[in-house]
């Protein structure tokens, strides 16, 4: 959703920086869609004095930007003031945050604040709803006199921006010992360790927590359809908004088709030479342009061996490096002749990186 434009948007927006621990780069590029809709954050909270606490993120919405963007500007603030994080107890902090940004979206007032966002953009009611109609097939408007006759104008103004627009969020947290990241949605990490290989542990991990996802939703879905549909891929089954898919009265809050509770990794930092974190966009992206293989490992073996050739030169700004793969497979002009046409959504995506470099 939010249509296209005729040519990508590719301009970078960079950003470096570095302390005692680690240095980063952070790299994204708006491609073929209207708008940007991925938001990153990297900010710093002090606890107490000399106590920093280094904080990334990305926030990557679908149906459009209100969520992602009001998340990034809002959830350095949020956690900051989260007793748990005070106590610096983080995996019980980061949970609490996700849970209550996301309630929060169903506030009056945040509501009128990302309304605000859709005016700023432009994302009206009318022009949603023409982009969706012209996504429908034959079969979808068989017995749809208008795309109009199937809504309610009496509750247009009624709905809030999150029943029906929402955002992934993958959120790291780093202290001086160890990382805490923390994802709802479909954005991706890899950690690389001392020895430059990623991290297996961490891997099997999401694997096992995958199949398991898949398992609830597959249970939830079926029971609000009627029917189990068999080898159904469940991409995107945590996350901000999207509330048209957790207000099922029937069903306890736990279980939801979507839930914005994320699932928590620590790793010491000893541990971490690398971290690679990557919206979705850019996952199918690599996907599409470099693996003629669908299975995951493959590509996140691609991605890493990638990217750890290239911060060999330790000179290289990060998000120089990020720009470089960029400028090679994404806004190479031949690549983009001959697959804007043939294959629009290669290209279509925002693409947002964050690398985190380790010294110790």
């Amino acid at each position: 959703m939010g249509g296209e434009l005729e040519t990508p948007n590719l301009e970078k927006t960079p950003s470096d920086g570095k302390n005692n621990l680690f240095r980063y780069g952070i790299n994204k590029v708006q491609g073929l869609k209207k708008s940007l809709e991925v938001f990153n954050i990297n900010n710093i909270i002090n606890i107490i004095q000399e106590k920093a606490i280094y904080i990334f993120g990305i926030f990557d919405g679908h149906s459009g930007n209100e969520i992602s963007q009001y998340i990034s500007q809002n959830f350095c603030s949020e956690i900051s003031k989260n007793e748990d994080f005070i106590k610096q107890n983080y995996k019980k902090a980061l949970i609490e945050t996700f849970i209550n940004i996301d309630k929060s979206l169903r506030n009056e007032e945040i509501n009128n604040i990302l309304k605000s966002f859709s005016d700023e953009n432009k994302l009206k009611i009318k022009e949603k709803i023409n982009e969706l109609s012209n996504d429908l097939n034959e079969d979808d408007l068989i017995g749809i006199n208008t795309f109009m006759n199937i809504l309610d104008p009496d509750n247009i103004e009624k709905v809030l921006v999150s029943d029906y627009k929402g955002s992934s969020g993958l959120v790291i947290l780093i202290d001086e010992n160890c990382t805490y990241i923390a994802n709802a949605g479909n954005s991706h990490f890899i950690i690389i360790n001392k020895h430059l290989e990623i991290n297996n542990e961490i891997e099997e991990t999401k694997k096992n927590q995958e199949v398991e996802e898949k398992k609830r939703v597959r249970i939830v879905k079926g029971f609000k359809y009627g029917k189990i549909i068999e080898d159904e891929e469940y991409d995107y089954t945590r996350g901000f908004g999207d509330y048209q898919y957790k207000l099922n009265n029937l069903i306890n809050i736990e279980s939801q088709e979507i839930l914005s509770e994320p699932f928590i990794y620590e790793i010491n930092n000893k541990d971490i030479k690398y971290i690679i974190a990557f919206n979705n966009g850019f996952y199918e992206f690599f996907k599409n342009f470099n693996c003629t293989e669908k299975d995951k490992e493959i590509i996140y073996k691609k991605i890493s061996d990638y990217f750890i050739e290239q911060m060999k030169d330790e000179q290289k700004n990060l998000s120089d490096i990020i720009a470089d793969y960029f400028d090679k497979n994404f806004i190479n002009k031949d690549i983009i002749d001959s697959n804007i046409n043939k294959n629009r959504y290669n290209i279509v995506q925002n693409l947002s990186c964050v690398i985190i470099e380790f010294f110790s």
